[in-house]
C-alpha cells in the first residue's frame, strides 16, 4: 500500500544525502553529538538553546526544525534521566520548595490562599492529608497544575 510519499526503503540520491548531512552537521555539531558525558551534554544543551532562540525569533509556527529540536531534547532528557534522576517528591516537599523559592512564611501563604496557618503547618509536617480544595488553592496561587502535587 502506498501513501503517495517518497519510497523510504532506498535513498536514490545517497551521495547528495551524505553531502547535505555533512554540511548540516558542520553548521551545528552540538545538535548531532552523541551525549556520553557532561561535556557533550553541555554541547547539546547549548546547541538546543541556540536553535530554540533562532526558531522563536523566526516567528514561524510550526517551525520546519521542530522535529530536530524535539529529537535533540529527547536525547538530552534520556541522558539526564539515567545520569541525573529526579528523586520522587511528595506534596509537602513540593509545597516547601515553592514557599522557599518565594520566601513565603506559613502565615503569608495562609493569607494569600485562604488556608489557615495551622492547616499549612499540618500539611507541611505530614500530619494532615491534602484535600482537593487545598490542592486547587495552592496550584492556583503558584500557577501550576493540581497534578503536580499528586503522586505518580
Amino acid at each position: 500500500m502506498t501513501t503517495g510519499g517518497p519510497d523510504m526503503t532506498t535513498l536514490p540520491n545517497f551521495n547528495a544525502f551524505v553531502q547535505s548531512w555533512q554540511q548540516i552537521h558542520s553548521y551545528a555539531p552540538g545538535l548531532f553529538v552523541e551525549i556520553t558525558d557532561d561535556e557533550t551534554l553541555k554541547q547539546a544543551t547549548d546547541a538546543l538553546k541556540a536553535l530554540d532562540a533562532e526558531m522563536s525569533a523566526s516567528g514561524i509556527h510550526p517551525h520546519p526544525l521542530d522535529d530536530l529540536a524535539n529529537t535533540v531534547m529527547n536525547r538530552i532528557v534520556a541522558y539526564e534521566a539515567v545520569h541525573y534522576p529526579i528523586p520522587d517528591i511528595d506534596a509537602p516537599d513540593i509545597l516547601k520548595v515553592f514557599m522557599e523559592e518565594r520566601h513565603l512564611t506559613q502565615q503569608q501563604l495562609a493569607k494569600a490562599v485562604g488556608i489557615s496557618q495551622s492547616t499549612i503547618s499540618q500539611l507541611l509536617g505530614r500530619r494532615r492529608a491534602f484535600t482537593l480544595e487545598h490542592l486547587h488553592k495552592l496550584a492556583g496561587y503558584f500557577g501550576v497544575k493540581v497534578s503536580l502535587f499528586l503522586p505518580d
